[in-house]
């Protein structure tokens, strides 16, 4: 897969921009239909255009994080297709999990016990390692080269933030934050609580990201062929 050109993300960001013209216009149209709350008649279509507002921002955000992805990892981190499959059933499922996956940097120093898997990347062993109970479900695994180097391993973790709290994260989202924070590696974080997909990427963290269309596309565009 190549690196994109600045021809491709130009357009991108023409994408972009044209949807956030089309949600602006949309928002001042809403502004414009508020005093029209006194007519019951009207609030069913004033929930519709909300609704509608909605999803087009979830559309934005998704083009944004794209767009992110290929210019910072995208081809030089791998995500299996079968670590996506996996992340879409426990958050189904609303099984907590933590997926780190390495890139160049070697994480040895920042990580802290953990149990030797050696395993081909495969979505049950994922779903069995993070099945509530087990005695592998509380840490993170590590992937390394489409295998499942360890299981059950302790992260750095991040300084408690005002952002963390006001989304009722807690340590497994610190703990990929912590990581991200030093060293190159994609966390992937299911929240136990709420059922989110969170991703941690060089000091950043990218908290509910949504719909599993997105994982998808991220599973396809960065796996190297068939795992």
């Amino acid at each position: 897969m190549n690196e994109p050109t600045n021809e491709d993300i130009l357009s991108e960001e023409e994408a972009i921009k044209e949807q956030l013209e089309e949600l602006k216009f949309r928002v001042k149209q809403l502004h414009n239909d508020i005093p029209c709350l006194k007519q019951c008649s009207r609030l069913g279509d004033l929930l519709q255009k909300i609704y509608e507002i909605r999803v087009g921002l979830n559309q934005l955000e998704q083009g944004l994080l794209q767009t992110h992805l290929k210019c910072c990892i995208s081809p030089k981190i791998k995500v299996p297709g079968e670590v996506v499959l996996a992340l879409s059933k426990l958050s189904e499922k609303r099984h907590g999990a933590i997926m780190v996956m390495e890139h160049a940097d070697n994480l040895d120093e920042h990580l802290q016990g953990g149990v030797i898997i050696d395993a081909a990347v495969s979505a049950p062993i994922l779903e069995n390692i993070f099945y509530p109970g087990s005695p592998l479900h509380d840490g993170a695994v590590i992937i390394r080269d489409s295998k499942i180097r360890k299981a059950s391993v302790l992260l750095p973790l991040a300084s408690h933030t005002p952002a963390l709290e006001a989304l009722g994260l807690g340590s497994r989202h610190r703990a990929a934050l912590g990581l991200s924070q030093v060293s190159d590696a994609l966390i992937i974080v299911i929240s136990e609580e709420k059922g989110w997909i969170s991703m941690a990427l060089r000091g950043q963290l990218y908290p509910n990201l949504g719909t599993f269309a997105l994982l998808e596309k991220l599973g396809n565009s960065m796996e190297d062929g068939k795992q």
